[in-house]
């Protein structure tokens, strides 16, 4: 049966603080250099408190208020030109701020690509929204009461699902411990665990729309790296110009049966891994 989920929607008291959709990339563009568009709506009649996206420099904020993105990841090429990937910061429906990038999601980088994250106040007024009328095209991710949450958004290559990943690739242990400051280029990378104070303060769900694969991770911290945005309903893009290479220009080590501590790159670690995944993939076709 076709997957029928349109929508994702992060909830609160049955009622919707974000809805995320996620759609094929026009036949037009050239989508072997980015497979999926990303849209995103602001709770109704709200306005992100900051939008803002990360570069290799710091995060730069949006000039104005901003209640819906439209995040591209295909290069358009229109008489011999090739214009790179976009991201839409809108204000209703008018484009206030459009930065270009080189990212996107696509088979060659089997990761979770890190899209962005979303910070929702404890103290979020939810009265002067609708209460949610349930609907079959909806994935409803619901967020607990009396909590700041940081919603981390990833999203993986078509045909791919989250265990597949999970079972396949090493790399996927990022997801599970690492902060989303391991993509913060201006950080250079930093590797921090994850800022909770308990395992349960951090929740995983995998939401599958048409042939993408998400990874939506919860994080409840009054403890978070981004102290500017945390209490605010903001949302923060990650910088979406090669993310892989954050993860995978690192080197690991373990020790052996002899007791030799050995250093293996993880890039060579990885490739590897997509070579085994790719031969059980044709296999089992």
């Amino acid at each position: 049966m076709k997957n029928k989920i349109k929508y994702i929607r992060i909830i609160r008291d049955n009622r919707c603080l974000l809805r995320m959709k996620l759609q094929r990339t026009p036949g037009r563009y050239m989508t072997d250099k980015g497979e999926v568009d990303i849209i995103i709506d602001a709770a109704k009649k709200n306005f992100f408190e900051i939008a803002s996206l990360v570069t290799n420099k710091g995060i730069v904020q949006s000039p104005e208020p901003i209640n819906a993105v439209s995040w591209h990841g295909f290069f358009d090429e229109r008489e011999g030109l090739i214009k790179p990937p976009v991201i839409n910061f809108k204000n209703n429906h008018k484009k206030v701020w459009c930065p270009r990038h080189t990212g996107g999601v696509k088979q060659e980088n089997l990761f979770s690509f890190p899209v962005c994250s979303i910070y929702i106040p404890a103290l979020f007024n939810t009265s002067s929204l609708p209460p949610m009328n349930v609907s079959p095209l909806d994935a409803l991710v619901e967020i607990r009461n009396q909590k700041n949450v940081r919603v981390d958004f990833f999203v993986l290559p078509k045909g791919i699902s989250y265990e597949d990943y999970i079972l396949n690739f090493s790399i996927s242990i990022f997801d599970l411990i690492a902060d989303i400051s391991l993509f913060n280029k201006a950080a250079s990378g930093e590797f921090v665990e994850l800022p909770i104070a308990s395992p349960e303060d951090v929740e995983f769900h995998s939401v599958k729309i048409e042939d993408w694969n998400t990874l939506i991770r919860l994080v409840y911290s009054d403890q978070l790296r981004e102290s500017k945005l945390m209490g605010t309903y903001s949302i923060l893009f990650h910088d979406p110009n090669n993310p892989i290479d954050m993860i995978l220009n690192r080197n690991i080590g373990y020790i052996d049966e002899n007791g030799n501590v050995i250093l293996e790159r993880l890039r060579d670690k990885h490739n590897e891994e997509v070579k085994r995944f790719i031969k059980k993939e044709k296999k089992s076709k």
